[in-house]
């Protein structure tokens, strides 16, 4: 009845407005017609005769109305909606042009087989259906995203696969678009997933859905892959390094492979792994006898009827530094460690230790000082003094010979030097010290006992934990087997020191061999503090390894222990200018990342630094780029390094000084053809499905991929249009005007006006 009525819904008139269309010239005659209105409604009250003045009241209402039906209708009201147009929606279509649309799994062809069948200019029966409904854009995607005309653009030669790039460049390109939706048809690599949630949540808020189809096998029937490679950024020459290689294959179970790990073509290690099914972790114990930047091959055989064979090697980098550190010995009292610590590291270039012994009160005994004013006041009691020195050993030294600003100091020397600190045990060290209740205590790994007990001693058994089997400090022999072997012959040791327990986040290396319930001492633990670690090893006789009666004359295991103990406890230890690169390893025409931390002689950041990077490409060519200052982080310095031609780029950074470069890094740099993209190479479902459902979408097999033209239509928007309705012949107009005339006539008939 409504709809009758009015001519339109209600809902129009909820969400619309009343406008006028008369046009401006007409309007200003509107105040003519009014006084002209106003001159017949008085010429009613001028009646005289048998009228009343109720009659004519009455008659002037009525014909008023009727005057202003007709007038309002002539002003031609309309009602302004907002409301959807009907237009082509726009589609935008994302084509994977990676190196891995190349892999044959996709009906024994390539991947990218389904792209030019389905999305051939003429031929395509996927981007034909496409068209017909929807106005369809096509954009390539891999590192970058570009849009294209045609599938001839597409080379499938890009070395990385950036989707989530690709979605927000489509996204912005298509703003303001009536746009229907997002098509990506990939195998689901990628590069970082951190900005997933943000990427996704900005499609949700869009109302943009994202169809998936997804190119390729879950998963290989049979394939072997070296998954990654973990090496430390920096060790010291000469030191051990244990290399953690994740292997991952399917279809070669219990099968035995070789697994040879190369220096430029220098076998350093070779040996034969069982292959287990899933991911397998192995542990490489490696030498670094040569020093610079290195990068290490780590490689398996290839398989018959592998599906990839690329992925059989992957390069992992590390820096190898050939500068000398220098560790100070504080001791509180004459005995053997120093000496044997000493020994142990003689002919280790890289080594220094200087030792201060206390004699007696007050006198102290210096060796293997560089200089006569090194230690020549005692402890350090500057920190430019102290932080001169990469590792601080404290033997059994009881805490009045510390002030409290020398303590500070250790502290610091730790959390912002980044110095190793190492605490031996002794009748005078940890709680028999009085360190229970200092300010060192916050930093020691392990919880020391509540009192002390001067009069404790114990001989025990030292037994490593499954850390320290792992651990390349703490393997005494050339292999884990053989090191655990040897760990389980050395004779027992003694500590003066009771201590069962660790702090949490600690890490436990070291025991005590039990028996029954007892709790087992602590012989080793360490942890992170700040910039550096502090380690406690609660041992007064380590020495007796080197000179017990049951240990061969020959035997190096003290030495040998001693030296890695201290490579490990300088190891990390910043210099004042760093070197952080995002990735060492990319495709051609890639970015690459590079941070550099600069610190002024007080290891403060350096806030006016100047800082280059010089890369030197594979045909020797030097390029030089400053670095700009970091918006937020003080003393960071940052640039984005550009590659374009495979192979192997040497990267330094140096920080300029009066013109001269006064330290420097350096790294290195692996560009190849292809990336990461045959690493990992299996359709990611689980990604598509997850782009799909949280964004409305869907996801499609090339089997059911035309299933997507459906999906899209079902969910097709339309742009916003305002629409306005004529009101002027509305027929409660004419029912009203017909009403009120009606009305007056009726009157005047029965007051006989008439």
């Amino acid at each position: 009845m409504f709809e009758i009525l009015f001519k339109y819904p209600a809902e129009f008139f909820a969400q619309g407005r009343l406008i006028l269309a008369l046009p401006w010239w007409q309007l200003a005659l509107l105040p003519l017609a009014v006084l002209v209105v106003s001159f017949v409604l008085l010429g009613y009250f001028r009646l005289r005769g048998d009228t009343r003045p109720v009659d004519r009241i009455a008659i002037a209402i009525l014909r008023s109305c009727a005057i202003s039906l007709v007038m309002f209708a002539l002003l031609r009201p309309m009602l302004e909606v907002s409301s959807r147009a009907p237009q082509p929606n726009v589609v935008g279509v994302l084509l994977d042009n990676s190196i891995s649309m190349n892999i044959g799994d996709y009906a024994g062809a390539p991947r990218h087989e389904f792209i030019g069948r389905q999305f051939a200019a003429e031929s395509g029966s996927l981007l034909r259906d496409l068209r017909q409904r929807f106005d369809t854009k096509l954009f390539k995607f891999g590192a970058s995203t570009q849009p294209v005309n045609d599938i001839a653009a597409l080379d499938y030669s890009a070395g990385a696969s950036d989707l989530l790039q690709g979605l927000q460049q489509v996204q912005d390109a298509l703003q303001g678009e009536p746009l229907a939706g997002l098509v990506v048809v990939s195998d689901g690599a990628t590069g970082a997933l951190q900005q997933l949630d943000e990427r996704l949540l900005s499609l949700r808020s869009a109302g943009i859905p994202v169809h998936g189809i997804g190119l390729g096998q879950t998963s290989y029937p049979r394939d072997i892959e070296i998954s990654g490679v973990e090496l430390p950024e920096r060790i010291l020459q000469g030191s051990r390094v244990v290399a953690d290689v994740a292997i991952r294959q399917r279809g070669y179970d219990a099968q035995t492979v070789d697994l040879v790990v190369e220096d430029d073509s220098r076998i350093l290690y070779q040996g034969q792994i069982r292959l287990r099914p899933g991911l397998q972790s192995i542990e490489v114990p490696l030498s670094s006898e040569e020093a610079g930047p290195k990068a290490l091959k780590f490689s398996v055989a290839n398989q018959a009827r592998e599906q990839i064979a690329v992925n059989n090697s992957r390069q992992a980098f590390m820096s190898v530094d050939d500068r000398s550190r220098r560790i100070l010995y504080f001791e509180g009292e004459p005995r053997f460690e120093l000496k044997f610590i000493r020994r142990a590291v003689a002919d280790d270039e890289n080594l220094r230790v200087s030792g201060l012994i206390r004699t007696a009160d007050a006198k102290f005994y210096r060796v293997g000082i560089e200089s006569e004013d090194e230690l020549r006041n005692g402890f350090p009691i500057t920190r430019e003094e102290l932080f001169s020195y990469d590792a601080l050993i404290l033997g059994s030294v009881e805490l009045s010979l510390l002030s409290r600003e020398q303590q500070q100091m250790i502290i610091e020397f730790v959390s912002r030097r980044g110095g190793g600190l190492m605490m031996l045990g002794g009748r005078h060290a940890f709680a028999e010290g009085g360190y229970r209740d200092s300010v060192l205590q916050a930093i020691s790994p392990v919880i020391m006992a509540q009192q002390a007990q001067p009069e404790f001693a114990r001989e025990i058994k030292i037994q490593p934990t499954a850390a320290a089997l792992v651990h390349p400090a703490l393997m005494v022999a050339d292999s884990n087997e053989k090191s655990i072997a040897r760990w389980l012959t050395l004779p027992p040791l003694t500590i003066v020191n009771p201590i069962r327990q660790i702090k949490p986040g600690a890490t436990l290396l070291l025991t005590s061999a039990t028996s029954g319930d007892d709790t087992p001492w602590v012989a080793m633990a360490m942890q992170r503090y700040g910039r550096g670690k502090v380690i406690a090893f609660p041992v007064q006789n380590s020495w007796l390894w080197q000179m017990h009666h049951e240990i061969d004359l020959q035997d190096q295991t003290h030495e040998i222990l001693w030296r890695q103990l201290l490579r490990w406890l300088v190891e990390g230890v910043p210099e004042r200018l760093s070197l952080t690169l995002s990735t060492h390893s990319v495709a051609r025409d890639g970015v690459i990342g590079l941070r550099s931390e600069v610190l002024d002689p007080d290891y403060e950041p350096y806030l006016q630094a100047r800082v280059r990077a010089i890369v030197t490409t594979p045909q020797g060519l030097e390029q030089i780029q400053p670095l700009s200052r970091h918006p937020s982080l003080d003393g960071v310095y940052e640039a984005e390094i550009a590659v374009a031609d495979p192979g192997d780029y040497q990267l330094r950074v140096e920080l300029e000084q009066g013109g001269e470069a006064i330290s420097s890094a350096t790294s290195r740099i692996e560009v190849t053809r292809d990336g990461a993209e045959y690493y990992r190479s299996e359709m990611n479902e689980s990604l598509l499905r997850r782009i799909a459902a949280e964004t409305g979408g869907g996801f499609f097999t090339p089997d059911d991929a035309d299933a997507v033209v459906d999906a899209l239509a079902a969910q097709q928007r339309g742009a916003n249009a305002l629409v306005r309705y004529e009101l002027w012949d509305m027929p409660l107009l004419f029912v009203l005007l017909v009403l009120a005339l009606s009305l007056e006539w009726g009157y005047r008939r029965w007051r006989n006006l008439v």
